[in-house]
């Protein structure tokens, strides 16, 4: 079987316990306004363009047989519904300006590249963890690459959303050693709004997990959205009720907007960072109920 990827990090020491390589694939379920990794959200390859590295010079715009590349005042932009990454772009490019963001590896390939590491993993408590994107949107693909990191001996973890349905949950489960799950917000309505989607089947995900493994909620605080005292308290009300003993807190950064220019698409959110020191000041303040609350820049 064969997946679709944007990115193999090793040596990660962010994703889980111990080094870890982190497979991320490509597609997701939600559109979250503040997503760092906008090349993670669509399950097609697209073209990205290095701003910094654009001349200006047009021979893109000039080659592309499908006319999906135009310029305005911002520069060189793709339309990636008229694109069918044919690459004679980047093949073109004058100064390697372009690249292809996805390709495909099968599950045996996957595996070959995470078991070079053993050694690590072994010596740190480390291993393999699957990101995105939502990697459980390539559902299949994700199950049969945890089942053969297992059959290795290679500690799984998976950073999800937990927005799918709680029979895939329950496949998932037992396949994993970790697991970290966002909470954004517990009012629905305002998840649909920042998020494009329910925040039911999320949370069921979350307490699932909580009751059949090693589990660690993590909120991304973001301005506008659950960046208030109540909203926060309501958070972690939650998490203490489904049984958690941590929830790691995420202040809003803006260090993924340079990747939406390059990617001809869109921000809108708009809002100024979220400091270490000012979400901790305000965690301060709640009633943490016994949970470990941890501020982390990332």
């Amino acid at each position: 079987m064969t997946g679709h990827l944007f990115n193999i990090q090793r040596f990660s020491l962010d994703d889980g316990p111990g080094i870890r390589t982190v497979v991320f694939l490509k597609g997701c379920n939600q559109v979250c306004l503040w997503c760092h990794n906008p090349e993670s959200l669509l399950p097609a390859p697209q073209v990205l363009r290095k701003d910094s590295l654009c001349t200006r010079c047009g021979r893109c715009e000039e080659v592309c047989p499908h006319g999906a590349v135009f310029h305005n005042d911002a520069g060189f932009l793709t339309d990636h519904t008229k694109c069918v990454r044919c690459g004679h772009c980047i093949d073109l490019c004058p100064s390697d300006a372009l690249m292809l963001v996805g390709y495909d590896k099968t599950v045996e390939e996957v595996v070959k590249l995470v078991c070079k590491d053993r050694d690590f993993y072994q010596r740190t408590g480390g291993g393999v963890t699957f990101s995105g994107g939502e990697p459980a949107v390539q559902s299949e693909f994700l199950l049969q690459c945890l089942e053969a990191c297992r059959e290795q001996g290679i500690q799984t973890a998976i950073e999800t959303n937990g927005n799918y349905p709680l029979e895939l949950t329950a496949r998932l489960s037992p396949l994993l050693d970790y697991v970290m799950v966002d909470v954004k917000h517990t009012d629905d309505e305002k998840h649909r709004r920042f998020t494009g989607v329910s925040n039911r089947q999320s949370l069921a995900s979350a307490q699932y997990y909580l009751a059949h493994n090693a589990t660690d909620l993590r909120v991304p605080v973001i301005p506008a959205f659950n960046d208030t005292a109540d909203e926060l308290q309501d958070i972690l009300r939650f998490a203490r009720e489904s049984g958690a003993k941590k929830v790691t807190l995420l202040p809003y950064h803006t260090f993924g907007i340079s990747k939406y220019t390059n990617l001809s698409m869109p921000y809108t959110l708009g809002s100024e960072p979220l400091s270490v020191a000012a979400v901790q000041a305000m965690v301060d303040t709640l009633d943490t109920g016994g949970l470990a609350v941890e501020v982390n820049e990332r």
